[in-house]
This record gives C-alpha cells, structure tokens and sequence, in this order.
C-alpha cells in the first residue's frame, strides 16, 4: 500500500481509534527480518506524527494546538494496550523508541512522562521495562532521561503517602527499569548547588535504600538482560548506578544532618511457628532510620553491590574510574575549608567517615574486578586527599600501579 492508501484507510477512523490502527501500521512498516528501508522509516514517521501524536494535519502541516488532556490520557491507554500485547520484546522496544526516541519537543516527553507515571502505579511490567530500555538508549544523563525521572519522582516519591510496598516491588517485576531509573536519579541529587545542598527526598533515598539492600544483583540488572533491540539498531552502553551511588554514600557525611527528621520503615509482623502451639504472631515494632543511618544501610547494599558484579569473563563494567575520581575534588575542597576554620582534617568525624565510605567502595570494586577506565589516574588521585587510614592502605597495596 503507498502511503496515500494508508491514511485514506486510517481516516476513516475518529481518534483515539485512528492511534490504534495507526499502531498496527507502523509494526507493519517497521518490524520484519531485516531492517526497515529509509523510505518505510519516513511513512512510518509519518503516520505517527498524523494519527498518533495529531501533531499534523492531512496537508502535512503542524497543528498548533496538538491533544487535549483527555486525548493524551485516551492515546496513553492505547499504547499500554498496545504493549501489553506484544508477545516480542524487539516488536514492543521498536515501537516505543520509534514513538519517542527522537523528542525534538516537549509535547511527546510529556505524554511519555504521564505513561511512565502511570506504569509505576500500576506496576505495569511491558511498559516499564520499554521505558527501562529507552532511558538506555536516550542516555540515563541525557536532559530527556533526567526529566523524565523528576517527573516520577515528583508524581510518586516527595509524598509519604506513596505506597511504598508497590514501588519497592518494582526492583523484582522491572529491575532493567529500575536501575536505569536510579542511574538517572543519581545524576540529580547530593549536589552543592550555590551553596545550598540539594539531596534526595527522603521517600525516595528510603525506597532506593531497599531496592539496592535486598537485591545486591540490582544495580547490573540492565547489563545482565542486553535490551532486545530493532534489526540494525545500535545499543547503547548500559550504565550502572554505582559510581552515582557511591557519590551518594561518601558525601553524605559531608552534607547530610546527624539529626535529620526520622524516617519510618515499616516492618511486617513475623509468623513464628512453635512446635506443639498454634501459629503465632509475633508482632514487630516499626524500626525508624534517620537520613544518616539509611545513606549507612546503602553503603553495605552498595559494597554487596559491587561483590555482585565481579566479572570472571571480559572487562569490567560495573563502575566508571573517571566517576569515582570526580569526587577527590570535592572532598579537597571539603578539607581545605576544614583548614580554613583552623580545623584538623584528621580529627574532623565528618570528613573521616566520607573518606572511610570512598575507600570501602574503590577497595571492594577492584579487589572484585569492578572498575574500568583509567585505574592508575585514579590511585594517583587518592595520594592527593587528607590522611585516612583506609585510603591509605589502599594506596600501597596498589602501590606498582600509581
């Protein structure tokens, strides 16, 4: 069919109708054993922008006013519906990035953003893992990606009244997703922005506390499970959050209070069976954590981490050399101020115990073949920072390499 007949036959339908079937054409057009023709690219190109987005017209040109918010809900139900029905994984991941992997403009990252809202509601494992496989693609820094996760984040962790339970499932039902997602986040929080701190919300440093802690396999989910992509697409390096999470633990001494606001966690009562007795319950006490003491439990979920992802085969790919020695800098600039106020950087507990947490995490990563890039750089960087004793034992195990 040329596309003349396409859209003859599309515009019989009204919209959110002519999205659905506009759907079914695009597969068509795209999806087969080899890689679609530039010519079968630009109709499918086309028929997206007509009958998908509205974002023409009939004549080709751009409609100015696009969906309205009930059009964006009705077309959002389509394509949950659509990917839920793919039995393909490479089917359902050419589709989506062919929806949105060119966001030229705000209106399509608006529409992804209210679906990916949506599918961490309804814990809907299609659409999340297509979303998990886009933010790779895009790049999980890319201006779209971060975007993307502010938009989550505000819809779902800055109120308590989230359901937790719901979001922690999430590391099991779509962890690719999930560890993309906290890539992302990483790349938004623990900053010193003109001086004011800008950390994580305590909602969601809780909820990613408990997806790294329980699944110390989490953090490489995207690099265990290559993303089934479209014939002739390029894949896209999957980055993992560890080098963002170990920015996360060291400076958390440095920028978090000792006496921030308590955060509750919940403990479920446990079932404790006496022999001879009835099933008992036994009920538990809720266990609080302040900000400090959870940036604690996601140092040891981040140390169990980095044991999970020694690799016996190939080069390492779990954390970036360069990333780690980003933070030297800061910390120097740490101490200095430290100097400054005619304090000693040695007895100084807050610097002290960023200094410990770095050299928990770099001494984990390579004694377990973690870390990749230039290692040297890296160990000559440590001799530069204050006396620490775990630095310090670091430096001349590794002594030949710096």
């Amino acid at each position: 069919m040329s596309i003349s007949d396409i859209k003859h036959a599309l515009r019989k339908y009204e919209f959110p109708a002519s999205a659905k079937e506009a759907l079914i054409k695009i597969e068509q057009l795209l999806v087969g054993r080899s890689a679609p023709t530039n010519k079968q690219m630009d109709i499918a190109m086309e028929i997206m922008t007509e009958f998908v987005f509205c974002e023409s017209d009939r004549r080709g040109g751009r409609r100015s006013g696009g969906l309205n918010p009930l059009q964006e809900l009705q077309l959002i139900d389509v394509i949950c519906e659509y990917l839920s029905s793919c039995s393909s994984e490479t089917t359902k991941n050419t589709i989506f990035l062919s929806l949105f992997g060119g966001m030229e403009g705000q209106r399509r990252l608006k529409i992804l953003s209210i679906l990916a809202s949506m599918a961490v509601s309804a814990s809907s494992t299609p659409v999340l893992l297509a979303v998990g496989v886009w933010l790779q693609q895009m790049g999980c820094s890319s201006l779209q990606s971060l975007q993307l996760a502010e938009n989550i984040i505000r819809d779902h962790f800055h109120l308590n009244t989230s359901n937790q339970l719901a979001l922690k499932s999430l590391a099991n039902t779509a962890p690719q997703f999930v560890a993309n997602f906290i890539t992302a986040v990483t790349e938004l929080y623990m900053k010193d922005v003109q001086g004011i701190k800008k950390l994580p919300p305590k909602n969601l440093l809780e909820v990613i506390t408990s997806w790294v802690f329980s699944n110390p396999s989490l953090c490489m989910s995207a690099q265990l499970n290559p993303a089934a992509l479209p014939v002739g697409a390029i894949p896209m390096a999957a980055v993992t959050p560890l080098s963002g999470l170990i920015h996360w633990c060291a400076l958390a001494p440095l920028y978090v209070d000792d006496d921030s606001e308590m955060v509750e966690i919940p403990i479920p009562a446990k079932k404790i069976k006496i022999e001879g007795i009835k099933d008992h319950i036994k009920p538990v006490t809720n266990k609080h954590y302040t900000e400090s003491e959870l940036y604690i439990k996601l140092q040891l979920g981040v140390l169990q981490s980095l044991r999970a992802g020694r690799r016996t085969h190939g080069p390492p790919t779990a954390v970036n050399a360069q990333q780690l020695s980003a933070l030297i800098p800061i910390v120097l600039i740490y101490a200095q101020q430290i100097v400054q106020n005619g304090g000693n950087v040695i007895t100084d507990s807050k610097l002290q115990d960023c200094l410990d947490r770095m050299g928990q995490s770099i001494q984990v990563a390579l004694a377990n073949g973690c870390v990749y890039g230039n290692v040297s750089n890296l160990l000559s960087l440590l001799t530069n920072l204050p006396e620490n004793r775990l630095i310090r034992i670091i430096m001349n195990t590794h002594q030949a390499t710096i």
